[in-house]
């Protein structure tokens, strides 16, 4: 079941990102991302957060409906995004897509971009227009589709035995450490990337 979180940040473009959810199965609104349902023409089977940014008409109306409401206290450890995705993977997930989770502040952009380590092996993105951001663990390919570039970083203190395939500057069983910044612009050669890595978190970043 492929499961589609809608955050509380930007979206440029509803239609596009219309299309790019046809296809989840279960759709989350993470707070004040409920606000988008409306523009993108859908209905959220669930809403999730503290509610201290999402308009309250419009979660009076969908409970009204029968939408469930998962609340949690505004003083807490968790962000409402942390908590949307813990709700997603009690549904056994086979991907989640994450909308809307970046621009605005950029510690809430950075802070989503780390929760997607909270996955564990499920894949999951943050998608926004021009942007796509995945987690490698292990490996994972990724079509070059209409990305200009392919930036890798690492989320931990270091990445090993990093091979990639399909890229105008390969990696063969290197090493990136924490603040080198080598794996930035990447470029496609071919239709495809292939990206494995022995340890550690890696990010990969496509953007148009």
């Amino acid at each position: 079941m492929k499961i589609a979180i809608i955050a509380n940040g930007e979206i440029s473009n509803h239609a596009v990102t219309r299309q790019k959810l046809a296809d989840a199965d279960y759709l989350i609104a993470c707070d004040g991302g409920l606000r988008h349902f409306p523009l993108l023409g859908i209905m959220p089977h669930c809403l999730i957060g503290d509610f201290d940014s999402a308009p309250r008409a419009l979660r009076e109306k969908y409970t009204a409906q029968g939408i469930p409401l998962v609340r949690f206290p505004a003083e807490k450890d968790e962000t409402d995004l942390a908590l949307a995705v813990a709700h997603a993977l009690t549904l056994s997930p086979t991907y989640i897509y994450i909308v809307a989770a970046l621009g605005g502040r950029f510690d809430h952009a950075l802070a989503n971009v780390h929760v997607l380590a909270q996955a564990g092996e499920i894949p999951a993105e943050i998608w926004d227009e021009t942007t796509s951001i995945q987690l490698i663990r292990k490996q994972r390919i990724l079509p070059c589709e209409n990305y200009r570039t392919l930036t890798l970083l690492p989320l931990t203190s270091e990445v090993t035995g990093i091979i990639t395939k399909g890229l105008r500057y390969p990696l063969n069983n290197e090493t990136l450490h924490a603040g080198e910044v080598r794996g930035v612009s990447n470029e496609f050669s071919a239709e495809e990337a292939e990206i494995s890595i022995k340890s550690g978190m890696l990010l990969a970043i496509r953007c148009m």
